[in-house]
């Protein structure tokens, strides 16, 4: 598993080392390898086990998902093409998290933590479009942490409320007022909810014959 984990953790290092200027080519691959060595980690970790599991495959599927928005992202223009994206990438968390057990509680604090968090915050900043695709990226965003929470997955669940934190101080960033340390704290805690999610999937289990 750690020599699996190996591509991430030398990619990611690299990325905050450089951080090179936004928008560039160099920019986009040093941002994206990261997120692309968590989807190998977890194409490889699970099919190590002989069998590429739904959760582990619709994981693989958000993380492929989610570095196509790290690199339009990069790219202002292609700002609303990384929150499709990322979208995409919720909702195959979702599927992986299932919809059973349903915990509405659950389902009504998280929500109502980031509705409160999107209007004091985010609203204030928002204009034309980008109030109507923020709103309907934070609902999704809810649901997914929602699921995660229900799934009993303890690391997917830290995970999906990291990416939380980190998805608002982008937006923040983003529309509101910008910091000099902003891309260091919303890249940090990006990687770290990635990387909490793709552990999630655990380690393969192998019969006795194989063993």
């Amino acid at each position: 598993m750690l020599l699996r984990l190996l591509p991430f953790v030398v990619s990611s290092s690299i990325y905050f080392i450089l951080l090179l200027p936004e928008p560039s080519m160099n920019s986009t691959i040093i941002k994206c390898l990261p997120t692309a060595s968590l989807a190998f980690f977890v194409a490889t970790q699970s099919k190590n086990g002989g069998v590429f599991k739904p959760y582990s495959r619709w994981i693989f599927h958000g993380l492929l998902f989610a570095c196509l928005g790290d690199a339009c992202l990069v790219w202002p223009e292609f700002f609303l093409a990384g929150m499709g994206a990322f979208a995409i990438c919720h909702i195959c968390y979702i599927t992986a998290f299932g919809l059973a057990p349903l915990q509405p509680l659950t389902f009504l604090v998280i929500q109502g933590l980031v509705a409160v968090s999107h209007v004091v915050i985010l609203l204030p900043c928002l204009s034309g479009f980008y109030r109507w695709a923020v709103l309907f990226y934070s609902g999704l965003l809810g649901v997914m942490a929602w699921r995660a929470l229900s799934c009993s997955k303890g690391l997917a669940s830290v995970g999906s409320l990291i990416f939380i934190t980190s998805d608002l101080l982008v937006a923040y960033d983003k529309f509101c007022t910008s910091h000099p340390l902003a891309r260091i704290l919303y890249m940090s805690t990006y990687y770290l909810s990635q990387t909490l999610i793709a552990l999630s999937i655990g380690t393969p289990k192998f019969s006795p014959k194989e063993n």
